[in-house]
């Protein structure tokens, strides 16, 4: 229900995109430093999350509402996974997870105009669909198993969910050239494994990217006040 409500929220911004005036879009990249939080009543996993440098890679809309606030959308390739090295009496094991996910934020932003720049915060949801996974396990040196991960949400037989959602914080700047840079922060709330155990992914990450205006009002009023003295 969840991910029919999402989808028709993001088809209606797109549709109200097509027809505002103040509408742009561009390319963003940049990368992402993951973790997976595991939670189990049996066992603690504190401290033993190590961070993985994967990357980030799509394009960005933005939509005006008002002159200091703006929904953006984007639609990316993201990759998450994360990193564990558990080391108790006799046992040592070693697990690692490579994911990659379609992924569809949407994000209310305030903007602050400081001249030639918008300093922008903002929040919002996101939603994605996994495409890739891999990943490997190992138990005192020896590899146990490795390969793509069972995809489902059966709890018997498979190993991590197809979907996942959470809430997306992100803050930085944007020049009225087009120019867009944020840092951002990706809390996983869906649990991804299908099992007894709960497993989240938590990603802060940076972004670049460049945003087109799409129409020459747009273009006009930016460069207007982009070149006052």
């Amino acid at each position: 229900m969840f991910k029919k409500l999402f989808l028709s929220f993001i088809a209606i911004v797109v549709i109200s995109q097509l027809g505002f005036a103040q509408f742009r879009m561009g390319p963003i990249g940049g990368l992402n430093f993951n973790r997976q939080v595991f939670k189990s009543n049996t066992y603690r996993y504190n401290d033993l999350f190590t961070t993985k440098l994967a990357l980030n890679l799509g394009l960005i809309t933005d939509l005006t509402i008002s002159k200091n606030i703006s929904l953006q959308s984007e639609l990316l390739y993201t990759q998450r996974g994360g990193n564990f090295k558990s080391e108790r009496v006799n046992i040592t094991e070693d697990y690692d997870a490579k994911l990659g996910y379609v992924s569809l934020p949407v994000t209310l932003v305030g903007k602050l105009d400081v001249k030639g720049a918008y300093l922008l915060a903002g929040a919002g949801a996101y939603l994605e669909k996994m495409i890739i996974s891999r990943h490997s396990f190992s138990s005192n040196g020896v590899n146990i198993e490795s390969g793509p991960l069972r995809v489902g949400t059966n709890m018997y037989t498979d190993q991590i969910k197809p979907w996942s959602a959470g809430v997306k914080l992100k803050a930085g700047f944007e020049l009225k050239k087009g120019m867009y840079c944020v840092a951002f922060y990706d809390i996983g709330t869906s649990d991804l494994n299908p099992q007894f155990t709960v497993a989240r992914n938590k990603t802060f990450g940076v972004q670049m990217g460049y945003i087109f205006s799409l129409t020459e009002e747009d273009r006009y009023n930016r460069f207007e006040s982009f070149y006052e003295f």
